[in-house]
């Protein structure tokens, strides 16, 4: 689970990273979700509007990166420049989660992430002081 929450006097702020959610409810104001959710369930205008929320834009984006690399367009090394996720644009985000799942693993064992000479994440070592 990856959540945090804080009660206060007057309202209360739940985050859960997990389903990407982020939500405040305070005394005389509507609850409210304050980030862009990955799926919009609720209606605008009395009609479906989920197509406009991140997740689907983020898979529809996708979706045309492979039909542009399929058809010849494009190559793959066309979407390094974070126009979408890739393995390059999400190798040291994934190296920084994963130093810290084995710190965890490890009983708070600090991490160091070794890099190669191109500035790219090569491995994972325990920190040794």
């Amino acid at each position: 689970q990856q959540r945090f929450f804080y009660m206060g006097s007057t309202g209360e702020v739940t985050v859960d990273q997990a389903h990407r959610g982020c939500t405040v409810a305070v005394d005389n104001q509507s609850f409210a979700s304050v980030n862009p959710l990955f799926m919009k369930y609720t209606p605008t205008n009395g009609k479906f509007s989920g197509q406009q929320s991140y997740g689907v834009r983020s898979f529809e984006n996708f979706m045309d990166a492979c039909s542009e690399v399929n058809a010849g367009r494009k190559e793959v090394g066309d979407y390094n420049d974070g126009s979408i996720a890739s393995v390059d644009t999400t190798l040291k985000g994934t190296a920084i989660l994963e130093a810290g799942r084995r710190s965890l693993d490890a009983d708070g064992q600090p991490m160091d992430i070794v890099y190669g000479e191109d500035g790219e994440p090569t491995g994972i070592e325990p920190h040794v002081f």
